[in-house]
């Protein structure tokens, strides 16, 4: 009898620990200062999207307002701003969340001072990640152009809030 009491026991315990490990998936990709990197990785041919990479597929912002999303290539490959290179959008319904789209070479997505039309490694987009659109989905696509000036597309996701 009180084999069976404790195996029921160890059995409910183990249940409701393998439940809380379920649930606690990553909340945020993004650090304490609100930066959300994304690395891009590619692995033959780039015009091939199963040959590119992004880490995290989906980017999760978590909780807390004012966001700033980085996508960063691998050495070789560049968003081109003469090629239409960017992160862009699917749909034009994005409840007002994102603003500041920018090519940068910056590593961290701030600004550089450099000419306009100039080819850079990384892209950024800023998010306020308001409440109310905690668990929303934005489609958008990776344009970004490889080493041989081919042209490469990727088509991941971002999540607001939780």
């Amino acid at each position: 009898m009180l084999a069976r009491t404790m195996l029921t026991v160890a059995t409910a315990l183990l249940a409701t620990c393998t439940a809380a490990i379920a649930q606690t998936g990553p909340r945020s990709h993004c650090d304490g200062a609100g930066r959300c990197r994304v690395a891009i990785s590619v692995t033959g041919s780039c015009t091939d999207q199963a040959n590119i990479k992004v880490d995290p597929e989906v980017v999760a912002m978590g909780d807390g307002a004012g966001r700033t999303i980085v996508w960063r290539l691998p050495q070789g490959y560049e968003f081109c701003p003469a090629k239409g290179d960017a992160v862009q959008f699917k749909t034009g319904n994005l409840d007002s969340q994102f603003f500041d789209a920018r090519r940068t070479d910056h590593a961290d997505g701030d600004d550089d001072h450099g000419a306009p039309d100039k080819c850079r490694r990384n892209f950024r987009w800023k998010n306020k990640n308001e409440p109310h659109t905690a668990g929303r989905e934005y489609e958008y696509l990776i344009r970004f152009t490889g080493p041989g000036g081919e042209a490469c597309v990727k088509d991941p996701w971002i999540r607001n809030g939780r």
